[in-house]
């Protein structure tokens, strides 16, 4: 984005993530807040699980929230989020910034080479080493061996459930059919049905997060940072 505020570009669908930017970009202190205590602790989770050091993870993450904000370096002061386009959710836009910036920073020690440059780089988004090109499989961020263990994880949870319950989820989720259609279907008070819904969400988390931890206790991931992972390209 280029020129005017951040609302001017409205796509529904992350018309919230946009208006938060807005918001905090701004300068309203509830906004700021809800931002930092979103992405803060997500952006280092997501680091940490991907074997960065705690330190540095909290590190990069607290000089990439300054620069959402102004405080950039090289004398940038324009605030990383302005260039936010709501093209992708603010989540997945955060963790490809802050996973990106780590590669960047791998690349820095490995290279030490000179960064390209471009007439309109004060229009581009991101770190120069974003430009370095990146072939190596690392640049993923959801690497083959991570897609493969959440996406073992979440099958067998969903393997832990019930054939009912299985099947009341997929009608309700996959198929759109209302509750009250299901209660009539089971025979049985649309609360029952309610409350078996919420229950297996539930038990399809605790389980998926049991399974991913059994598998590789190094991986420092919350439900929440598994939806978001998911969110940011996951292929289950």
């Amino acid at each position: 984005m280029t020129s005017g505020p951040v609302s001017e570009v409205k796509p529904l669908k992350y018309a919230e993530d946009l208006n938060l930017v807005d918001r905090a970009t701004g300068g309203e202190i509830n906004a700021v807040r809800e931002f930092q205590e979103t992405y803060r602790p997500m952006l280092e989770r997501v680091l940490m699980s991907r074997g960065v050091d705690r330190v540095q993870a909290e590190d990069l993450v607290a000089d990439i929230i300054a620069e959402c904000f102004g405080a950039g370096k090289n004398g940038e002061t324009r605030p990383l989020l302005e260039k936010f386009e709501g093209r992708s959710s603010l989540s997945t836009w955060m963790i490809r910034i802050t996973w990106n910036r780590w590669l960047d920073l791998k690349r820095r020690d490995k290279f030490r080479g000179e960064l390209p440059s471009y007439e309109d780089d004060d229009e581009r988004s991101g770190d120069q080493f974003d430009r370095v090109a990146g072939t190596n499989s690392e640049d993923s961020l959801l690497d083959n061996d991570l897609s493969e263990l959440m996406g073992r994880a979440i099958r067998e949870a969903f393997d832990s459930l019930g054939p009912d319950v299985l099947l009341m989820l997929k009608l309700s989720y996959l198929h759109g059919v209302s509750q009250a259609s299901i209660a009539k279907m089971w025979q049985c008070d649309q609360t029952r049905v309610s409350r078996s819904l919420t229950a297996a969400r539930e038990q399809v988390a605790v389980v998926t997060m049991q399974k991913i931890r059994e598998a590789d206790d190094s991986l420092q991931l919350e439900w929440e940072d598994f939806q978001r992972l998911c969110a940011a390209g996951l292929d289950l």
